[in-house]
């Protein structure tokens, strides 16, 4: 016996298509569109105040706090004890057992002071999330100012995704590209100390303002997405270069990179920081207990370990690859479709794409708030050339 069987059946052909034309008279565009915007604003919203009710208090939350303190603390040892004992008197039990007992690394940093204080070299190159933290503790706890921040920040890329659907006339897509956002890590960013999602208010600040014709107002924006993450300047390179290929905000752009590129010696000299090499070797082949002086020997086959181990735990635990292989395939259909984005949009998805690659070979950490604010930008762009609606209607043999 079959469907067949039963015509009247409710999930016949003709019940389903009228069901189908039904729902297609009482959601209008406008409902829609309204609805879209609707649960847009709740997941921001449920985002920024989980943030702030159920933090996560990651181990990164002590060295940022560490590096905000130095102003005032010299001393390794009361720096550390200043640095942890906020988050020890506010984190659940299990979060702190983990955090200071939850494998030898933590632990041993947990222990010995110094080695911990070794550590900050590669916190204090991130002087825009740092000093933001140091600004905001003169009214709040350094913990509480890491988690605002991660509100404030979820908040503001919410905003700035929200304006660009509205005014690139897309906003029926925001469910559509929500969940491209809250698998690109938006929502366990925003809980998180780290400075990824505070980056990404000024980057796609800067990129919006780029893709829609003012480049000059993009580079302040561009500036400080650096200054929150100096690993910001390959993006900056990879503007340039794209930049220089379409012809196109050129001046602008070198002046955002030479700007970084010359701010990014004395950033580093300041801070202390150990190199490439040693930063690359400590976060992506070997964590190093004690920083101090730690000097490796370049290795042409660490270098390929690193790369291949990214690539590994990027697969298997990450979602931003196989989210930028599904954008991808997006931009090659839409231009197949004559839906290409702009110039200006081209140029920033190609910029994109520079940007994915040069950030993997250089530095191949495989978490997916790394490459937020890309896969964002990415999805953004497509989504502002694509501007899929409901109002579409077919001939009357495609819809009876």
């Amino acid at each position: 016996m079959s469907l067949a069987d039963h015509p009247t059946s409710p999930f016949d052909g003709p019940a389903l298509r009228r069901l189908g034309r039904g729902l297609r008279e009482a959601l209008t565009p406008r409902l829609m569109r309204a609805v879209s915007i609707g649960l847009f604003c709740a997941m921001v919203l449920l985002s920024a105040a989980t943030a702030i009710l159920k933090p996560e208090y990651n181990w990164d939350m002590g060295p940022y706090i560490a590096v905000s303190l130095e102003d005032r603390i010299a001393d390794p040892v009361a720096l550390h004890e200043a640095a942890w004992s906020g988050i020890r008197a506010a984190a659940p039990a299990g979060q702190w057992y983990t955090l200071s007992a939850g494998n030898p690394y933590n632990a041993d940093l947990w222990a010995n002071p110094r080695h911990f204080f070794s550590q900050l070299t590669m916190y204090r190159v991130k002087i825009g999330y740092t000093q933001a933290i140091r600004l905001l503790d003169h009214v709040v706890s350094p913990v509480m100012a890491t988690i605002l921040i991660g509100a404030l920040s979820a908040l503001g890329v919410g905003a700035i995704v929200l304006y660009w659907s509205v005014r690139g006339g897309f906003a029926e897509s925001a469910a559509l590209f929500l969940p491209v956002l809250v698998l690109a890590g938006y929502f366990n960013m925003a809980l998180l100390a780290t400075p990824d999602l505070f980056m990404a208010v000024f980057g796609l600040a800067g990129v919006y303002l780029v893709v829609h014709n003012r480049p000059w107002a993009s580079v302040p924006f561009l500036l400080a997405m650096y200054l929150v993450r100096p690993d910001g300047i390959i993006f900056l390179f990879a503007l340039l270069l794209s930049a220089i290929a379409f012809g196109y905000a050129r001046l602008p752009m070198l002046l955002a990179f030479v700007a970084a590129l010359l701010l990014y010696g004395p950033i580093a000299h300041a801070a202390g920081h150990p190199g490439w090499w040693p930063h690359f070797y400590f976060s992506n082949i070997q964590l190093q207990n004690d920083m101090t002086g730690f000097a490796p020997a370049f290795s042409v086959l660490d270098y390929l370990r690193g790369v291949a181990r990214g690539l590994s735990v990027a697969l298997r635990l990450n979602n931003w690859p196989m989210l930028m292989l599904l954008l991808a395939g997006g931009w090659v259909l839409l231009a197949l479709n004559g839906l290409a984005p702009s110039r200006r949009g081209t140029m920033m998805l190609v910029a994109l794409v520079l940007c994915f690659l040069g950030k993997f070979a250089t530095f191949p950490l495989p978490d997916d708030r790394v490459y937020f604010l890309f896969v964002a930008a990415f999805a953004m762009v497509l989504f502002e050339a694509w501007k899929p609606r409901l109002d579409y209607r077919g001939t009357a043999a495609s819809i009876a």
